[in-house]
């Protein structure tokens, strides 16, 4: 009766989800190596960054949505974001890759994320690479207190849970219900926990203690202002095709 989602989108207006729980997609640093800076998605194309040299120690992710938006962003198209989807002209799209191409010699790799990321970057195979946050949190909780969790300027790629109700539901009160308990605060806390990501309901704070609460509890509301819904892309095989020449070089 109830379905929870990464990431709700339907063209109809009239169809509304829930929101859960939220995270973003950013950049994290090894702030043994990298200095303190303003969060920018050009420090993951630099070299060096500030007399740090990056030759070889930097990762993205092996994603071709993931990757080539934050390429897109960093590249000055925020307005490719604007819309119900994500929109890059042709030329647009060939100067993405081409500057992934041009990227290379930074990079360690193309990455999977979570337990392979983790391990990668406390082995210290990379000082620098796109993330998740939750990734990170996970590090925190773990007693790594060397990583740091960036929402670049130009825009962070924001995912959130949803729970909607089926119009196909017998018994719409109790999938409400389900909803509800969702988005209490208890059930917020052991969902923050359980993902190392925060919930929606602000009075979860209150159920979390204050190291919970640093790690996922609170969210500086200004690294929200940068955050840009992940979308559909429109000519999606276009930005395919694409990737594979930027792998393949």
């Amino acid at each position: 009766d109830t379905l929870s989602q990464n990431q709700f989108s339907t063209g109809d207006e009239n169809v509304w989800g829930v929101p859960m729980r939220f995270g973003w997609n950013g950049y994290s640093y090894d702030a043994r190596a990298v200095p303190d800076h303003e969060p920018s998605w050009s420090v993951l194309f630099e070299n060096p960054f500030d007399e740090v040299d990056l030759t070889g120690k930097t990762v993205m992710f092996d994603d071709h949505y993931k990757t080539m938006s934050a390429t897109a962003l960093y590249l000055g198209y925020e307005d490719a974001f604007d819309g119900q989807t994500i929109t890059l002209s042709s030329d647009q799209l060939e100067e993405v890759k081409q500057t992934l191409i041009d990227q290379k010699p930074n990079l360690q790799g193309y990455i999977a994320e979570d337990p392979t990321y983790i391990q990668n970057f406390t082995q210290g195979n990379f000082v620098i690479g796109q993330s998740g946050r939750n990734e990170i949190v996970e590090m925190w909780s773990n007693g790594n207190d060397w990583p740091e969790m960036t929402a670049p300027r130009e825009g962070a790629l924001a995912w959130f849970e949803v729970a909607v109700v089926s119009t196909a539901s017998e018994n719409k009160e109790a999938a409400w219900g389900v909803v509800n308990e969702f988005i209490s605060p208890d059930s917020g806390a052991e969902l923050a926990r359980a993902g190392f990501s925060p919930s929606v309901n602000p009075n979860t704070q209150e159920e979390l203690s204050s190291e919970e609460n640093e790690l996922f509890g609170s969210i500086d509301p200004e690294m929200v202002e940068s955050f840009i819904p992940f979308k559909s892309v429109e000519n999606e095989e276009a930005w395919l095709e694409a990737w594979e020449e930027v792998k393949a070089a």
